[in-house]
């Protein structure tokens, strides 16, 4: 298999996964609805560094990102670790993770690769919080009491 292989079946799974303007619409306005540290200009550039993702799921739940781990960025690579930090410490306590061919993809400011992580990011936001309140509404469990021991 030669690299170009590799190219043309990754630019047929994005074309395959390009959002109708509804879809679009419905993902910036409730973006739209979090406060966020910097405007909106390009949302490809603005979300590439991973800072605005964090913001989003620090608005939502804030006990699971600490935001200051996410410095803004310009270089590639600092993005690529911003998402990597994310996608370790952050999506996988949500039940997901990011392919790296979609890291790369929003690092590179790949159209619509953004959108499509933020209707992912939409969708397991909700999942997360029912799951969470499923937890909490759950009878907890009394702990064992402690037997002293005979000596």
């Amino acid at each position: 298999r030669t690299c170009c292989g590799t190219l043309a079946r990754k630019a047929i799974v994005l074309a395959m996964a390009q959002m109708d303007d509804d879809e679009l619409q419905r993902i910036y306005t409730w973006v739209d609805e979090v406060p966020l540290s910097r405007p909106k200009r390009n949302i490809a550039r603005d979300f590439a560094d991973g800072v605005l993702t964090a913001e989003i799921v620090h608005h939502y739940f804030p006990r699971i990102v600490e935001v200051h781990n996410y410095p803004s960025a310009n270089s590639y690579a600092q993005k690529m670790y911003n998402w990597q930090t994310l996608n370790a410490r952050v999506f996988k306590k949500m039940g997901w993770q990011l392919r790296q061919e979609e890291l790369d993809a929003i690092c590179s400011c790949q159209p619509q690769a953004v959108e499509r992580m933020l209707k992912q990011l939409q969708v397991r936001l909700s999942k997360y919080g029912s799951r969470s309140k499923e937890e909490e509404a759950a009878p907890q469990r009394p702990h064992a009491q402690a037997t002293p021991r005979s000596a």
